[in-house]
């Protein structure tokens, strides 16, 4: 019951802060700005087809089945490849180390309060805020098509539904990464600095610096249409998947286009069993990088000294 309270009390502080206001603001505008500019895209898509979707900067690339929906919801997604992270980074920034320097937790551990319950409670109460911000974005996508005339089918709006928790569990990674900063530093700002610029780093700096470092792996470079070139280039995409497995990003980019991946024989989507028999290892490694940084952030913040 006390894991329940400190949620909900988590949860109300977050959504009426103004930080709160502010991201869902320019989330739901990104979006609106984006549905707007491609409407017309969308209007002329009247025969669905499968289509390659390259997520060139998280390193994912498949083939997917566009309707308007799914194009739209795969759109939404992988703008939030990077807004969710930063976004779930800067809700758990300043989650327990705010609250030492303010001394609330003090007061708030002098009630028959347990530490784990502390600790499950901003993060349950942050998971709620993350949850209710997604399900907005994808409501707001749907609204925003059958505004607009465009006809829409169950099939993807069942996908849209799986990539929305797929969306949920890759924000809770970057929550899990904050908290444990929270943890680390004293000072609120400078675990927010230090969380935000994790997220900065994962979605848009680490697949420069991988193609850059995997280049450099695989050696020098042969002459350009050599059989030698062809070894070479194999060599330095095996080294980019090497590198980008310990990155979150390139595995929700990766689950997020076998959600609405598509089969060009039959062109429809493709089964969704064998879409999670490809993306198993994808999703595993989410889980992991999920639970490893809130495992470390609960025991230390449970045998710190809280002064």
């Amino acid at each position: 019951m006390n894991v329940l309270n400190i949620a909900m009390k988590e949860f109300y502080t977050s959504v009426k802060s103004k930080r709160f206001v502010v991201i869902l603001a320019v989330y739901l505008l990104f979006v609106f700005l984006i549905a707007y500019s491609i409407k017309g895209h969308f209007l002329e898509l009247t025969e669905p087809q499968v289509s390659r979707t390259n997520l060139e900067p998280f390193g994912a690339e498949g083939d997917t089945y566009m309707t308007p929906l799914s194009a739209m919801l795969l759109l939404n997604f992988t703008f939030f490849t990077i807004f969710g992270a930063v976004m779930g980074a800067a809700l758990g920034a300043d989650a327990i180390n705010k609250e030492v320097e303010t001394g609330t937790i003090k007061v708030l551990l002098g009630h028959p309060v347990y530490r784990d319950e502390v600790i499950n409670g901003k993060f349950f109460g942050n998971t709620l805020v993350l949850t209710i911000t997604i399900l907005m974005g994808y409501v707001f996508t749907i609204a925003f098509l059958l505004m607009m005339g465009v006809p829409l089918d169950g099939e993807s709006f069942f996908r849209g539904l799986i990539a929305f928790i797929i969306t949920l569990l890759y924000t809770l990674v970057f929550l899990s990464i904050s908290i444990l900063f929270s943890t680390i530093f004293k000072k609120s700002e400078t675990s927010m600095l230090v969380s935000v610029g994790t997220a900065i780093f994962l979605t848009l700096i680490y697949g420069i610096i991988v193609t850059l470092i995997a280049g450099h792996l695989a050696g020098e470079m042969p002459p350009y249409g050599t059989p030698a070139f062809e070894t070479w280039r194999e060599n330095v995409k095996l080294w980019e998947q090497r590198l980008r497995y310990i990155n979150p990003t390139y595995h929700y980019a990766k689950l997020i286009i076998l959600v609405f991946s598509g089969d060009r024989i039959t062109n429809a989507y493709a089964p969704l069993s064998e879409a999670f028999s490809f993306g198993f290892n994808n999703l595993a490694m989410l889980l992991v990088a999920l639970l490893l940084p809130f495992a470390f952030a609960y025991v230390r913040f449970m045998t710190s000294e809280l002064r």
